[in-house]
């Protein structure tokens, strides 16, 4: 469990989300524009606000992710690895990148790399004890900085991408078409399961039917399989450690559009829960190491492993 900073820090980090959606805003707002005045696509902004909203998020997301050019190379290689895809506020302030890298590298076997994005998490995946891995990327104008970044990575010939969403009606269909045959095993009998290891890092925040997908996600995982998770939640505010004026904050920023200009992403997801009543109709986990962390901010995380009975 992390110390609370100082108020003025806290404060502040309440603000940085606030930041993040006027920055997305504000493509959004450039691609409608294009979209009648260039284009002459004078009804697109009513008719087609679906396109228009996942163009504009694919620009705000790969200008987040890109460095800046004039920006220092890490002096490090862990610091590089805590450089992840995913935007991050509060990170000035409570270190949630640095809840990822001693995570991932226990990654192993067949691997489920939900959300990749730009794939910035990449340089944690190289380990030789990972066989391959399929990235499920819906949002399909990011991967070309996916692609180019598994190449740069060295990892391009056990990194597939695939163009759907983490809900097994679109997961399973895609898997199959990758034409590896990575889900023969499931097909014959799905208490084999797919993957060894799969991973959530701030991604089920977005994803549709969170708690369904969840149980779906469960259902593709081995037996012995392990789920290693890092993702932002509604604030426990109901607890010593929580915090109610963050919670305030959460569901004002969800009234004031968070998840239509930030890609879905719902900050108030009972995220823990949901995974822990995956594995309900099992008797639960084999193994149960999650930890709560920045429980006083607007981005409190749960952290950790959980590992399915064999």
């Amino acid at each position: 469990m992390t110390t609370p900073p100082p108020l003025g820090d806290r404060l502040k980090g309440m603000l940085e989300p606030a930041q993040l959606m006027t920055w997305a805003m504000s493509h959004y707002i450039r691609v409608c524009a294009e979209a009648v005045f260039k284009k002459g696509e004078i009804f697109a902004p009513i008719l087609q606000i679906h396109r228009l909203r996942d163009e504009a998020f694919g620009r705000f997301w790969v200008e987040f992710s890109t460095p800046a050019p004039n920006a220092a190379p890490p002096a490090t290689a862990s610091e590089t690895e805590t450089e992840t895809d995913t935007f991050q506020p509060g990170r000035n302030t409570n270190g949630s990148s640095d809840l990822i890298p001693p995570l991932l590298r226990t990654a192993n076997g067949i691997v489920l790399d939900i959300g990749p994005g730009t794939g910035t998490q990449m340089p944690l995946l190289r380990s030789p004890s990972i066989s391959t891995i399929y990235g499920p990327e819906p949002c399909t104008g990011l991967h070309e900085k996916l692609r180019a970044k598994a190449i740069a990575e060295g990892i391009s010939s056990k990194y597939h991408i695939l163009p759907c969403g983490a809900a097994a009606s679109q997961l399973l269909p895609g898997l199959r078409e990758s034409g590896t045959g990575v889900t023969e095993a499931y097909d014959s009998d799905p208490r084999n399961g797919i993957f060894d290891t799969i991973i959530c890092v701030r991604v089920l925040c977005s994803v549709p039917e969170m708690e369904r997908t969840v149980d779906e996600l469960y259902g593709m995982l081995k037996p012995g399989g392990k789920l290693l998770v890092t993702e932002h939640v509604v604030n426990p505010w109901r607890t010593a450690k929580g915090s109610v004026l963050a919670r305030v904050v959460q569901s004002f920023y969800q009234l004031f559009g968070w998840s239509f200009f930030i890609g879905d992403c719902a900050l108030d997801r009972d995220t823990e829960g949901a995974l822990l009543r995956a594995a309900r109709l099992d008797g639960g986990w084999k193994v149960v190491d999650l930890e709560k962390n920045f429980a006083w901010s607007v981005m409190p995380y749960v952290s950790g492993t959980l590992v399915k009975k064999s």
